[in-house]
């Protein structure tokens, strides 16, 4: 099942119009005055090509490397510059982060794409050494078009190019076909290969996980996955806080349930409301696991108030303006009961919700074995950059995630835990497997 559609002919009765306007007309302001809220309307989320490449964060050689020589040519000001060519918006919003983009001139000219988004520049620019922004924006329309995820498309893509840098795999097992760092037209190619599934992209359509395991002779150790979702672009050695929400988020290494950006991009003001004054020189260190499970954890149960309530991932994750008290008040407005006000019990909420997804993933044999990292991220130091020597404690940040929230050593949520949360049927269930 991948969706519910349902068409609704009654009307929302909010409990107190009045004050959810007040609160609108304040969000708005607020987002106004937001410097990198004004960037990303701008630029949308390729903005983050250079604030990544500062940090030693912008993925790039298969996530071998947090640095790109050439990002300057695939980075947000320059994308503006030289292909935008419109701007779209969600319904009502103001902040219009979506780019359109066109090819004007040269091999791919023509070619118009909604985006791309961070993700997409990274997947097939940096993560490809590839700084042809006409082939990324190419990349990303044929993407598009073909119903494809441009970050497991690219990670793939960069897998397999690293297969052939370390002559694990020969043009003899996949047909004449070859793909290289930086050699674009055959990237552009790829995309289709896998879409039509012709020669080798009908095993690269299966993904990194299921190529390594038929591929074999040390492939797997070139396989940037977590439970078989390919890794976004964010790097674990210099972003301590990403490299746990991917070992721990509930679908692989889902960057959009819990990630953290104020030890990525430096929002002590934030840090310090959120954490406290006492707590930001280490939160904010993105070289440090200190203090990184907290700051996971507690984004993943705001996250999942803010998906509940379907409002924008850019809201209280980057650039992070709002907060739970900002989503307490709008729930109070909208229905009237004051209990949603309490900030304590929507944290609990979405702490309810994510043991409900643990759950549902141990009963399906996920348990500490599964919350890991390629070990690029665990063993290999960073090669180069301002991060350069650094990898992930990962072992620590998972002992301490676990025991603030109530699981096991093993990743099983606690019995005490569970009935706290009044999932006692879930904890019946439980019970039977830990």
């Amino acid at each position: 099942l991948k969706a519910i559609a349902v068409r609704g002919f009654g009307s929302v009765k909010v409990a107190d119009m009045d004050k959810l306007l007040d609160l609108a007309y304040d969000a708005r302001e607020r987002i106004l005055k937001c410097d990198q809220a004004m960037e990303l309307r701008n630029y949308g989320t390729p903005m983050l090509v250079g604030a990544k490449q500062a940090i030693g964060e912008l993925p790039t050689k298969n996530h071998y490397t947090g640095v790109f020589s050439e990002y300057e040519e695939i980075d947000g000001p320059t994308i503006r510059r030289r292909y935008w060519a419109g701007t779209k918006a969600c319904f009502s919003c103001f902040l219009a982060c979506k780019k359109n983009n066109v090819v004007r001139a040269g091999e791919f000219e023509g070619t118009f794409t909604a985006g791309p988004e961070y993700e997409g520049v990274y997947a097939f620019g940096s993560n490809l050494m590839i700084s042809n922004m006409p082939a990324i924006l190419r990349m990303n329309y044929l993407s598009n078009a073909y119903g494809m995820d441009v970050i497991s498309l690219g990670v793939v893509m960069g897998f397999l190019a690293e297969l052939f840098e370390n002559k694990i795999i020969d043009e003899k097992e996949t047909g004449g076909f070859k793909l290289e760092w930086g050699d674009y037209r055959t990237a552009v190619e790829a995309v289709e290969m896998v879409a039509f599934r012709r020669g080798i992209g009908d095993l690269m359509a299966e993904g990194v996980r299921e190529m390594a395991k038929r591929i074999g002779r040390g492939s797997e150790k070139y396989a940037m996955h977590v439970k078989g979702l390919e890794i976004s672009g964010q790097d674990g050695r210099t972003h301590r806080s990403a490299g746990l929400t991917h070992a721990t988020a509930a679908r692989g290494a889902d960057h959009m349930r819990s990630l953290v950006t104020v030890d990525q991009l430096g929002y002590r003001d934030v840090a310090a409301k959120r954490f406290g004054e006492d707590k930001v020189e280490r939160v904010c260190n993105g070289y440090s696991e200190d203090f990184k499970a907290l700051a996971v954890k507690m984004h993943e149960d705001a996250y999942a108030i803010r998906d509940s309530l379907i409002v924008c991932w850019y809201s209280v994750g980057w650039p992070p303006v709002f907060w739970m008290d900002d989503f307490a008040k709008i729930l109070v407005a909208v229905t009237g009961e004051e209990e949603f006000g309490d900030v304590r019990e929507l944290f609990k909420i979405g702490e309810r919700i994510n043991n409900v997804k643990r759950a549902f993933n141990v009963r399906h044999g996920i348990t500490r074995k599964d919350d890991v990292l390629p070990d690029r991220f665990t063993k290999e130091p960073m090669p180069d950059g301002p991060g350069r020597g650094q990898v992930v404690n990962l072992d620590r940040m998972l002992d301490e995630y676990y025991e603030l929230r109530g699981w096991d050593r093993n990743g099983i949520p606690g019995k005490d835990k569970l009935l706290e949360l009044d999932l006692a049927d879930v904890e019946e269930e439980i019970s039977r497997i830990r």
